[in-house]
């Protein structure tokens, strides 16, 4: 039950019907909802999803999803529009747009797509969703209400993850319902999410077959679990007509395989080995060579499974592991990144920073690194190395809530309160939680360390959030702050 309630609360949020007459292609002159008011109610959502255990910020995982996803929205024709794809601890297989470009995948559907191909034909079909405007053209049809009503499902989306009773009191108190009856699928939201989706995969090189084949297996997931179709199934309907449209576009399209890449081998590896617990983790890898169903000394096998041994702490096997794997990927991000990390776990987090330095000599712009040295630091003392290395990268990456986060607790260590509450500050305004840059900043001005200059600048970035946050909560249809 929880399971099909967060899925019909997604279902809720990401794609609402449209009209039976849809506009033409890329026709947003019609919509209901201006390009800044989706951005505002995404933000909404995604402050709610970023707050919850089950969001999975591993970056190596998010950087390797938004590369594969902007190489989609490049061949999208989606303008000017921007995107963020993020993943969720969730077994289930699916995957969901919100208003503003946020995607979201559930690391279920990572690990069930069996190629590169399958997973691109799921990320086009949420693109499309994103760039045809599906949900600012239904709420062209009902009153403009239902946008704070489905700001408030946001809530009732993370309750059905812990308490399917609290989500039925919030499906209750924001009427959704109500809302669920009015802004149920429609085949031509599905369709042409389908056939942009397609043309997206072939102009991005993806085998578009490989939607086909996606939708082929998990038709035969529902047959053998009946009511217990996979999420994705549940929220994109797929129906027969669907089938027959998918198969008539691939008519006459030459089979063109399109090999993986190794990060996506990579990545798969990596979520099985941090996923499970780390017996299960050992256990998995090892089953599989034995079945014969893996190459041991594939990179994929022996990175998933030197990681999994490092999580158990069997160290000697995990070295062993990842020697060989080193003879195979030595300037890999994520073999630099477990090589650091097995030395730190082994008791030596000293002798860890000269791993993680070698790591950034030869992989420089890897945030996985960037994060894991910064730690590394901090836990060894270094509080001003970490500063001064978190500032310099904070000039590149200017829009890094966690390298935000760690620059504050250098400050904090270093016992400079205002610029501390300063970057905390800027690490909510990246997450988009500008209600708390707004508190941090206000403590920030309360401190006794702050030079006139230090106090003038937080002065004028608390007036500057203060307008954003009235903004927003325009957009989004609430009261005006009362704020000065």
């Amino acid at each position: 039950m929880r399971k099909l309630l967060t899925a019909l609360l997604l279902a809720t949020l990401a794609f609402p019907a449209c009209p039976d007459e849809l506009p033409e292609l890329g026709d947003t002159s019609s919509a209901a909802l201006t390009g800044p008011q989706e951005q505002a109610l995404g933000r909404g959502v995604m402050l709610e999803i970023r707050s919850d255990r089950d969001y999975f910020s591993d970056p190596f995982t998010a950087d390797y999803l938004n590369g594969l996803g902007y190489r989609l929205v490049a061949n999208a024709g989606g303008g000017a529009q921007e995107f963020e794809f993020f993943v969720v601890r969730d077994s289930t297989l699916n995957a969901f747009a919100l208003p503003g470009g946020f995607i979201g995948v559930h690391t279920g559907l990572l690990l069930a797509t069996e190629n590169e191909s399958e997973l691109a034909s799921v990320l086009g079909h949420e693109i499309a969703h994103v760039t045809q405007h599906h949900i600012a053209r239904s709420i062209e049809a009902q009153s403009r209400n239902t946008l704070p009503m489905l700001a408030a499902l946001a809530i009732a989306i993370l309750a059905a993850r812990n308490s399917p009773q609290t989500a039925e009191a919030a499906i209750v108190g924001s009427q959704a319902g109500m809302i669920q009856a009015q802004l149920n699928f429609t085949r031509e939201n599905e369709r042409e999410a389908d056939r942009l989706g397609m043309q997206t995969l072939i102009k991005s090189g993806f085998d578009p077959h490989g939607m086909a084949t996606f939708f082929e297996r998990l038709q035969k997931y529902t047959r053998f679990y009946e009511t217990n179709a996979p999420a994705f199934l549940r929220t994109h309907p797929l129906t027969y007509e669907r089938i027959a449209d998918i198969e008539n576009r691939l008519q006459g399209l030459p089979y063109r395989p399109v090999p993986d890449s190794l990060d996506f081998q990579l990545m798969r590896a990596r979520l099985r080995g941090l996923l499970d617990g780390p017996r299960e983790a050992v256990q998995w890898f090892e089953s599989r060579v034995a079945e014969g169903a893996a190459d041991p000394l594939s990179p994929p096998q022996l990175y998933g499974h030197a990681l999994a041994l490092t999580r158990a702490r069997r160290f000697a096997e995990a070295r062993q592991e990842l020697a060989r794997l080193q003879q195979k990927l030595p300037d890999h991000p994520l073999v630099l990144h477990l090589a650091a990390v097995l030395t730190h776990d082994e008791g030596h987090p000293v002798e860890a920073l000269a791993a993680w330095r070698t790591a950034l000599a030869r992989s420089p712009d890897s945030r996985g690194l960037h994060y894991g040295y910064l730690e590394n630091l901090l836990e060894v003392g270094q509080a001003q190395q970490a500063l001064d290395f978190a500032s310099q990268r904070l000039t590149v990456s200017h829009n890094d809530d966690q390298l935000y986060e760690l620059q504050a607790r250098a400050y904090a260590a270093l016992d400079r309160q205002l610029l501390q509450h300063r970057a905390q500050a800027e690490a909510y305004v990246n997450r988009g939680n500008i209600s708390a840059a707004v508190d941090q900043l206000q403590i920030a001005l309360k401190s006794k360390d702050g030079d006139f200059y230090s106090l003038s600048s937080t002065e004028a970035r608390l007036k500057e959030l203060r307008a954003i946050l009235d903004f927003d909560r325009l957009q989004r249809g609430g009261r005006r702050s009362l704020m000065p």
